[in-house]
């Protein structure tokens, strides 16, 4: 199967692109566009997750650490560990490594979730 590229969702903090056909064994690779100042996650998965800083500079919050992430920079979202991304300024994220079955049963992390939905609905983009 030729890897294809499809825009899952877009709204007010940019657009989720998804990378259909490019990892082994149903496992996904998305890209998210963020806008300044936008939020997206809060949830946490059964296996371990990987992303990176493709353009611009992020907040990435795992449980309870939080550190400031310029382009190309990349980490490990270890399984079970909360997670989510705020935008400093317009950003790219990729992560991988996560099947589209364990991303259908996300489980949130409902203080995250929280959090990123304040954030957003401070920059009107909620």
């Amino acid at each position: 199967m030729k890897p294809t590229l499809n825009k899952i969702t877009e709204d007010g903090r940019g657009a989720i692109y998804l990378i259909d056909g490019l990892l082994s064994e149903d496992k996904e690779f998305t890209f998210m566009e963020m806008k300044k100042g936008s939020a997206r996650g809060g949830c946490f998965h059964s296996n371990d997750e990987f992303f990176a800083v493709i353009k611009g500079r992020v907040k990435f919050i795992c449980d309870s650490e939080e550190k400031e992430l310029t382009t190309g920079e990349s980490g490990k979202i270890p399984a079970t560990k909360s997670h989510a991304f705020i935008a400093m300024e317009d950003s790219i994220v990729s992560e991988w490594g996560i099947t589209t079955i364990e991303k259908k049963l996300d489980k949130k992390d409902e203080k995250l979730r929280i959090r990123v939905n304040n954030i957003n609905k401070l920059v009107g983009v909620d």
